[in-house]
């Protein structure tokens, strides 16, 4: 086949881009030589992961913050090292007009936090990422401590549940949609019906498993094990099985006299902080 004066004046000039620089490099040093198709697949994976992380400066807007969140790909990735975990790029919006106007007219700087703490966790869930508390604290510099007690204000204030790592993924001590779920199945709702009703939603599976469990602690009340003696048995932690108790005893009295299991669950409370 033959190529014409124009093939022949700009096709090689394609050969100066960053893949087939990598490329020649893959070949004459990492032995890629009788390999090539596997090295432009291992290059073009490289290529959408710079990408991700270098977004071009016209795409952010002023305020603006590019950053890496963990993916929320459907796996919980516990006890993982942070760079075997899936990472996706989200854009954010660190400050906005709207925080600049509330500051302007004298809101309290905790609530302007408090609501771009919540815009953030929601933008990054909505890209299809998770942040944490951790990814929170380096960002607006404020201890763990300070962003779990302002997680929990506007959770209780919007009425569900932030997107962060510790409710999507179920890490750390992080208890409070755990005992969501129970208070609706307690207050009838159907295992679908919870699903929906949370914010961020739960599969199906997490949702029953967590009901299966309170079912099991109540077998077990019923027979008069302690709270001590449940968590050994059922492998959870003690503080959930006490605030799984909690609930037990508020809303099934007969399971043990309510002064008793009121006296029961303080006395494991203050041994499981």
């Amino acid at each position: 086949m033959t190529t014409t004066n124009r093939q022949r004046t700009f096709s090689p000039l394609q050969d100066k881009e960053l893949e087939s620089v990598l490329l020649r490099l893959f070949i004459d040093e990492f032995g890629y030589d009788n390999k090539v198709i596997f090295a432009q697949a291992i290059i073009r994976r490289i290529l959408e992961i710079l990408e991700a992380f270098m977004k071009p400066r016209s795409l952010l807007k002023p305020g603006q913050l590019l950053w890496m969140a963990v993916a929320n790909d459907g796996k919980k990735h516990a006890g993982q090292r942070m760079r075997d975990i899936p990472q996706v790029s989200v854009v954010l919006d660190l400050i906005t007009k709207e925080d600049l106007q509330a500051l302007a007219d004298g809101r309290k700087y905790i609530d302007v936090r408090r609501q771009r703490n919540a815009r953030l966790l929601k933008q990054a869930f909505e890209q299809g990422g998770v942040l944490s508390q951790s990814d929170l604290a380096s960002m607006i510099l404020v201890s763990n401590k300070s962003l779990g007690e302002d997680i929990r204000h506007v959770q209780k204030e919007e009425g569900h549940l932030l997107p962060y790592r510790g409710t999507i993924h179920d890490l750390g001590r992080s208890l409070t949609h755990k005992v969501e779920i129970i208070r609706l199945f307690e207050q009838g709702y159907l295992e679908p019906d919870i699903c929906n009703k949370l914010s961020p939603a739960h599969d199906l599976s997490s949702v029953e498993r967590y009901v299966q469990r309170y079912k099991n602690i109540l077998k077990l009340l019923s027979r008069g094990f302690s709270p001590h003696e449940i968590s050994g048995i059922l492998s959870m932690s003690k503080s959930l099985v006490v605030a799984y108790v909690d609930i037990a005893c508020e809303h099934h009295p007969e399971i043990a006299g309510h002064n008793q299991c009121t006296s029961l669950t303080q006395r494991e409370k203050s041994l499981y902080p």
